[in-house]
């Protein structure tokens, strides 16, 4: 099976290098989107969108010379299509171009987005839970995913000063951004939100320095792995199984940000465990990331590692109940393969002691890749293939309480997602989705339509419009 799926991922690259070459001679893509020292980055240190650049990027000359007009041309956006929340060098405009959300004299920026969206599943469960899902997991009906608003202050280019952000998020989403001791009581049980819409404050730090040496202090996002929570920071609706499962989303606790050099990058920091502001044990661990950027190439590679004690039966499989030591890595690759077309390479790996149904360690592990091919300035087109190996089926089907798609699923899940983004304005980006999940391994009921199949098939659309 394994060799069939590199066998296919090598027909897939050369046929994608093929088109690449068919296509030339369509108009340019700002530069093949390659404006990764020019973007503006979120504070937390991380940017998912596909090209992973640093918190401290600006929208500065690199980026205006060489992508067709600058910031106004949108080449500062995360998704290379007009502004960018929280964008304010190329977003003075504000709602509808009135100014009703934008930067203020005192340095503060509002920003935020809403993001909707439907999914058609071909096995119509009755559940309507597209599987062990726990993101974009309802089927055949619309969902409002995200009404996201941020409130930030960024820290100046030199010198020193002090800045900060606060996100808030409402919509089905929420369940990704949640932390024990905040929007869950420490043991995890809800406190406020329903199962299905709820609010959450994904971040919220004060951060000290400038561009090339900071430190943020509070909740922010992970820099273990590659997609993210944000909606406009991904290239696809949906979400990858390692996203959803394998790591952290959020962290509580005090990072550092390091940048030496343009082509080197430093993410030291410590937190009280996976998602949690207090939790029932509350013990530091330890995060940290590294990343290279070519500068010639515009190739770069990551590798991130968070490490400390967690609970070692989020399933309810474990045969000791305890807080052992759980541990999570994230290697990325990213390459220009042409002028148009990017590909990135994700290999992870996590693991949990005394997590396993008969005492041992519970392992899970896989490979994500990207094809991202740039038609136009407005159009892109993307191609991602994942496998998820669940060792001892612990982790994926941690999801709503409703959901009846719950672990142990012991074995390797797949899934292959095709779609475009296509900018309609600056403001709206709709991204059309085919995607199709199968399961090898070995379960009590299997994971998709309700237990009664071993894989499934997908169409999704959204649209995501910033405000």
């Amino acid at each position: 099976m394994r060799k069939n799926i590199l066998g296919a991922l090598s027909i897939a690259l050369a046929i994608a290098t093929q088109q690449s070459v068919l296509l030339a001679g369509s108009p340019s893509c700002l530069s093949s989107l390659r404006c990764d020292d020019g973007m503006l980055c979120d504070s937390a240190a991380h940017y998912r969108g596909g090209s992973d650049c640093d918190a401290r990027m600006i929208c500065g000359d690199e980026c205006n010379d060489g992508c067709l007009g600058g910031c106004s041309a949108g080449c500062c956006d995360h998704g290379g299509f007009g502004c960018d929340a929280g964008m304010d060098s190329c977003c003075d405009g504000g709602l509808f171009g009135l100014g009703l959300l934008g930067q203020a004299s005192s340095g503060w920026n509002v920003s935020g987005w809403v993001d909707a969206g439907f999914i058609g599943n071909t096995s119509s469960p009755n559940s309507k839970f597209n599987g062990p899902y726990n993101a974009v997991d309802r089927s055949n009906e619309g969902m409002l995913n995200q009404l996201y608003m941020i409130v930030e202050k960024r820290l100046p280019r030199y010198g020193a000063g002090i800045g900060g952000r606060v996100d808030i998020l409402y919509g089905e989403d929420y369940l990704l951004a949640q932390s024990n001791g905040l929007e869950r009581r420490d043991d995890g049980a809800a406190r406020w939100n329903g199962e299905y819409y709820g609010l959450a404050l994904p971040q919220a730090y004060v951060s000290m320095g400038n561009e090339d040496v900071s430190l943020q202090v509070g909740h922010f996002y992970s820099v273990v792995g590659y997609e993210g929570v944000m909606a406009p920071d991904n290239f696809f609706y949906s979400k990858s199984y390692s996203y959803q499962f394998a790591g952290p989303f959020t962290h509580w606790g005090a990072q550092l940000n390091v940048r030496p050099t343009d082509a080197l990058s430093f993410n030291l920091g410590i937190h009280n465990g996976w998602d949690s502001l207090d939790r029932e044990s509350d013990k530091p661990g330890f995060i940290g990331k590294v990343r290279y950027d070519s500068q010639s190439s515009k190739a770069w590679t990551s590798f991130a590692i968070t490490t400390g004690d967690s609970s070692n039966d989020l399933a309810g499989v474990a045969l000791n109940p305890d807080f052992t030591n759980r541990t999570r890595y994230s290697w990325l690759v990213a390459l220009p393969v042409t002028k148009r077309l990017d590909y990135v390479f994700h290999h992870w790996l996590g693991f949990q002691e005394e997590g396993a149904p008969d005492g041992g360690r519970a392992d899970w592990y896989g490979i994500d890749q990207y094809l991202t091919y740039c038609f136009t300035d407005r159009l892109k087109g993307a191609v991602r293939f994942e496998w998820f190996r669940d060792e001892e089926g612990t982790r994926v089907g941690l999801n709503r309480p409703s959901n009846p798609n719950n672990p142990p699923f012991v074995g390797d899940f797949y899934s292959l997602s095709a779609g475009f983004n296509m900018a309609v304005s600056k403001n709206l980006t709709i991204r059309p989705e085919l995607r199709a999940d199968w399961f090898d391994g070995t379960a009590a009921s299997q994971p998709f339509d309700d237990g009664n199949d071993d894989n499934q098939f997908m169409l999704g659309i959204d649209a995501i419009f910033r405000i």
